[in-house]
């Protein structure tokens, strides 16, 4: 009888250990568990010194800058000059790309009022930029006469002597005299004053042929279509192909100005103004003068 019962307390402590067991089981079944967000977490841990989930900075990736593309209108004459000003600025703001439209300074002006898309307008002629400002295209506040250049006439590299005086060109020996279209060309414009000037445009005027720029007139000269050109200082000197057999007296035509300014219609005003404050800076002007450009007075 005694031996039956410490059985049945035996077995009652034996399921009563069990019932321990399972409550124990349970609970720790019920214990929220770590989420994928709570590995990710766990993830921007380390332990510092044996202290754990010490949060670690996370610093987000660098964004690569948005390039941003600047279309500038320039006139013909500034083509080598720019092309340097384009490498120098270009290294100094990897986030902007310059874009040239080169042309005369009227043709531009024109498509500029039509509504060709462009950031900045570099003119030959402070006309053609007036006219702009006229139409509220452009802002007066950021437009600045930068350069000056002067007129020359250019014949062949093998042409012998020069001339002092334009009436010259009156001998059979100058068939075609190459000059930019004065309605649209600048240099042509300067060029018909002179001849306007010395009374000999109406007289020459068989023999002049128009281009459609100061380049082109240059062109025409180096290629022998033509026995002299009216251009520019600037474009003769960078010109090997031809050579200066007069300067033309700056008396006798408007002073030759290069007015820079930013378009009113620029969709990047910020990086328009950088480059347009380049160009005004002194190692812009070291550029232009290296090639024969003189300071605006």
């Amino acid at each position: 009888m005694y031996v039956a019962a410490l059985l049945v307390m035996l077995l009652l402590l034996i399921a009563g250990c069990g019932a321990t067991d399972s409550s124990s089981n349970n609970a720790t079944a019920g214990e929220p568990t770590a989420s994928p967000a709570d590995s990710a977490s766990v993830g921007n841990t380390t332990t510092d010194g044996g202290n754990a989930n010490t949060t670690v900075p996370t610093t987000p990736p660098d964004e690569p800058t948005e390039l941003v593309e600047l279309t500038v209108s320039a006139a013909a004459s500034l083509t080598e000059a720019l092309g340097e000003i384009e490498t120098k600025f270009e290294m100094a703001n990897p986030s902007i790309e310059i874009n040239y439209n080169f042309g005369a300074s009227g043709t531009l002006q024109k498509q500029i009022e039509q509504g060709a898309s462009a950031d900045l307008f570099f003119s030959a002629s402070s006309k053609n930029m007036d006219a702009l400002i006229a139409k509220d295209l452009v802002s007066k506040d950021q437009s600045i006469n930068l350069l000056a250049n002067t007129l020359v006439l250019v014949a062949g590299k093998d042409h012998s002597g020069t001339l002092d005086k334009l009436d010259k060109l009156k001998k059979d020996s100058y068939s075609y005299i190459a000059v930019g279209i004065p309605e649209s060309v600048p240099a042509g414009q300067y060029a018909k004053q002179a001849l306007e000037a010395a009374r000999l445009w109406t007289e020459l005027e068989k023999k002049l042929v128009q281009a459609k720029d100061v380049k082109s007139v240059l062109q025409m000269v180096e290629t022998g279509n033509a026995e002299a050109g009216f251009v520019y200082k600037t474009d003769a000197q960078s010109s090997d192909k031809s050579k200066i057999i007069m300067e033309i007296d700056p008396a006798s035509y408007s002073p030759i100005l290069y007015p820079a300014a930013v378009l009113s219609s620029t969709s990047h005003p910020v990086q328009a103004t950088a480059f347009y404050d380049y160009l005004r800076s002194s190692e812009a002007l070291d550029v232009f003068l290296s090639f024969g450009f003189t300071a605006a007075p």
